[in-house]
């Protein structure tokens, strides 16, 4: 960075956000993005998002308005310069661009704004004005920590890890309400699982959801919410045909703010390493988190330590660079070992320990 400024000196009228593509890494940067807002009260701050995080975005309140980005890259890069010229009738004084890739660099360049801050990755430092030196290893520190180093160069040295509401008390009555229609009552011991994931090398078997699921049920009479997207609906039935259709009740591809809404009615939520796991930590939802490929180092859920429990075989090679079964070697059902290896029992005592906790919490 060959020129610092400071966010708090700057002539600005309007900043923009260009977010990070997975719905985990939009939830660790939140804290920089207050830190920004704290920082700067009397600027518009426009935030350009992918769906489906810009459904929730919409609600922060660090945030004047959200763009969703409208392209997909089966698109092509064309459709994406499209969109970013046209960003330019915001007139945006500075871009913060959380991503690392080049394309996102290109992308806040063609939008018109005169200062662009982000790290210097893939080569595209000349498409930024101020480069941030001294980057973190992406690998060897928190995801918060990492993306906050971001905002330094913009005298901004202090991010907290907390989480503004993002959900109402209405929207929360709304899906109680809902869920008491489908025969869900307040008190019941209601489990939310999530057995998707981004890759399915990190997905944990969808039997053992299954299994694990049926022992809730029959040992503590629990309600199993199973979410996903709409791709995933197909894959959370193979879960709910070990299910009894009276005790389980499905929803794919609904919109994030009413799936924020729903954790928020959970006793928790068990999940594979993903988006949705974050965003349960986001809205306090206390959770049992499977970690495989990933690692804690990197992407712990930033929730209390009384309010999760995770699970990993903490493989030494963890967080991998998810070149699949080149790096190692595929277990007989075609897992990595080490999200293979965790077992159904495994993630059983981790959900008794942490309703232990909430129990007398």
């Amino acid at each position: 960075m060959d020129h610092p400024i400071r966010l708090d000196e700057l002539d600005l009228n309007h900043i923009l956000l260009w977010m990070p593509h997975w719905l985990g890494d939009v939830v660790f940067v939140l804290p920089t993005v207050q830190a920004i807002r704290a920082c700067r009260p009397d600027v518009r701050i426009t935030a350009v998002a992918h769906p489906p995080a810009h459904e929730f975005l919409r609600h922060h309140p660090a945030l004047d308005s959200v763009i969703k980005i409208p392209f997909s890259p089966k698109d092509g890069f064309w459709s994406a310069c499209q969109f970013a010229r046209g960003l330019r009738k915001y007139q945006f004084d500075l871009a913060v661009v959380f991503p690392n890739s080049f394309r996102s660099t290109v992308l806040a360049w063609l939008s018109g704004a005169n200062i662009r801050i982000g790290y210097p990755t893939e080569g595209r430092g000349f498409l930024l004005t101020h480069p941030v030196t001294g980057r973190k290893d992406s690998k060897s520190v928190h995801a918060i920590d990492y993306y906050s180093g971001i905002v330094s160069c913009l005298g901004i040295d202090r991010v907290e890890k907390t989480f503004d509401p993002v959900v109402s008390k209405e929207e929360v009555e709304q899906q109680a309400e809902w869920l008491l229609q489908q025969g869900i009552a307040p008190g019941d011991l209601l489990v939310a699982v999530q057995p998707g994931a981004s890759k399915p090398e990190k997905r944990w078997h969808m039997e053992r959801f299954g299994i694990l699921c049926q022992s809730l049920i029959k040992q503590r009479g629990a309600k199993i919410l199973l979410l996903g997207s709409a791709a995933e609906a197909e894959l959370i039935e193979q879960v709910r045909q070990y299910c009894p259709r009276e005790h389980s009740l499905l929803v794919a591809g609904q919109n994030m703010q009413e799936v924020l809404a729903l954790l928020k009615n959970c006793t928790l939520l068990i999940a594979n390493d993903s988006g949705l796991m974050n965003l349960a930590a986001m809205v306090g939802t206390p959770l049992v988190a499977l970690f495989g490929p990933g690692s804690p180092k990197t992407t712990d859920p930033c929730i209390e330590p009384a309010k999760k429990e995770i699970v990993t075989r903490n493989f030494s090679c963890s967080p991998c660079r998810h070149n699949f079964f080149k790096e190692c070697k595929p277990s007989p059902h075609n897992k990595p070992f080490c999200i293979e290896d965790i077992s159904v029992q495994d993630v059983s005592e981790a959900v008794d320990r942490l309703l232990v906790r909430i129990q007398t919490g």
